[in-house]
C-alpha cells in the first residue's frame, strides 16, 4: 500500500511527504547544531561540574587538584559559619540590583519616550545616549575612575568642585557616594535599552493614540491606555535582562574599590566567587556552592517577577497555566 495526499492539484506519495519532512527536519538539527552543542558544552557542563564541585573540599597539592567529598559542609559554612561573607555579599548586590533596575527603566523609558518625539536634532541625541554602551565596560570604568579620585591623584571632578568654592566629594571611598557613582555610570551606559524601546515605541498605533486625544485624554491616558498596554512585554524582557546584568555587576567594583572598599560595601557576590575561586586557596568547592545559591535566587527572583507580571495566566477553559503576552 502506498497512500496518496492530495496537495493542490497533484497526488503527492505519503512516503514522498514523510521523506521530505525527514530530510527539513535533518536540515533544521544541522543548523541549530552550533548553538545545541555550544550551550552543552559551555554552559551545561560548566553547571554541572560546579554542582559536582560544590559537594567537595578542593586543593591544589604539587600542581594537581585534590578534591575531597564533604557533602553539604560548604552549604552549611555559607549560613550558619560567622566568618562567611556571603549574607552581607548578596544583600548588597540584591539592594544594588533592585535600585539599579528601578533606575534603569524608568530612566531610559523616559528618554525614549522623549526621543520618539520629532524635533529638530533627534537623531543627534539618539546618537548621544547611544555611544556610551558601545563602549567597553573596562575602559568606561577606568576614565570615571580618574575623573572621580580625590583632587591629590588628580580627579577632575573634584578639582573643578575646589575652583567653584564647593568642598571635595569622596566619590569612591565614601559607602553611600560610590553606590551613587555606580548608580550613575549604570544610567550613562544603558544606551542600548533607550534604542530598544525606541524600537518598540515605534509599533505604537497612531490611531489608537488619536482616538485618546479625541476622547479628551492627555499624555499620560495616552500613555496608559495604548503606550503601556503595546510595550508591556519588551518593558518586561529588558526588566528581566537589567536584573541579571545587575546581579552580575563584577568590572566596576573591581576597578572602583580594593577588595570591595570601603568596609566591604561594593563586595559583590561575583567579586566574592571570583576571590574564592582563583585568589583564595582551597576554597573552590565553596565557590561553586556560592554560585548554586545565587543561581536558586536568581530563579526565584525570575519566577517572582513572571508571576506578578502575569506572564503565567490560568486558562478558565483547562485550569492550566499558560503563557500569555
Amino acid at each position: 500500500m502506498n497512500p496518496e495526499r492530495k496537495i493542490g492539484s497533484e497526488t503527492v506519495p505519503a512516503r514522498r511527504i514523510a521523506k521530505g519532512a525527514t530530510k527539513e527536519a535533518i536540515a533544521g538539527y544541522l543548523f541549530a547544531a552550533p548553538a545545541i552543542i555550544g550551550f552543552l558544552v559551555l554552559t551545561m557542563y560548566p553547571m554541572l561540574a560546579s554542582l559536582y564541585y560544590s559537594f567537595h573540599k578542593i586543593t591544589i597539592m604539587s600542581g594537581s587538584q585534590v578534591m575531597e567529598w564533604i557533602g553539604l559542609d560548604n552549604f552549611r559554612y555559607i549560613f550558619s559559619n560567622p566568618s562567611s561573607e556571603f549574607k552581607k555579599s548578596i544583600t548588597v548586590t540584591l539592594v544594588y540590583a533592585f535600585v539599579n533596575v528601578a533606575l534603569v527603566i524608568v530612566f531610559c523609558l523616559t528618554v525614549a519616550l522623549l526621543l520618539n518625539r520629532k524635533f529638530i536634532g533627534r537623531n543627534l541625541l539618539r546618537a548621544i545616549f547611544f555611544l556610551p554602551s558601545v563602549i567597553p565596560m573596562l575602559a568606561t570604568t577606568i576614565v570615571w575612575q580618574m575623573l572621580l579620585q580625590n583632587q591629590a591623584k588628580g580627579g577632575l571632578v573634584n578639582w573643578i568642585l575646589l575652583q567653584m568654592g564647593i568642598p571635595p566629594w569622596d566619590f569612591l571611598n565614601d559607602p553611600l557616594q560610590i553606590f551613587y557613582t555606580l548608580f550613575i555610570m549604570s544610567l550613562w551606559t544603558c544606551g542600548g535599552t533607550i534604542v530598544v524601546f525606541i524600537a518598540t515605541l515605534q509599533d505604537v498605533p497612531g490611531e489608537l493614540l488619536e482616538a485618546v486625544e479625541m476622547d479628551g485624554g492627555n499624555a499620560w491616558h495616552k500613555f496608559l491606555k495604548v503606550t503601556y498596554p503595546t510595550i508591556k512585554p519588551v518593558l518586561f524582557f529588558q526588566l528581566i535582562m537589567c536584573m541579571m546584568t545587575s546581579i552580575q555587576i563584577y568590572t566596576q567594583s573591581v576597578v572602583l574599590s580594593r577588595n570591595g572598599a570601603p568596609d566591604r560595601m561594593t563586595y559583590f557576590i561575583n567579586v566574592m566567587i571570583y576571590d574564592h575561586s582563583f585568589v583564595q586557596v582551597g576554597m573552590r568547592g565553596l565557590a561553586s556552592a556560592e554560585a548554586w545559591i545565587v543561581f536558586l535566587i536568581t530563579l526565584v527572583i525570575t519566577g517572582v517577577l513572571f508571576y506578578f507580571q502575569g506572564a503565567l495566566k490560568r486558562d478558565d477553559a483547562t485550569g492550566k497555566r499558560k503563557w500569555v503576552r
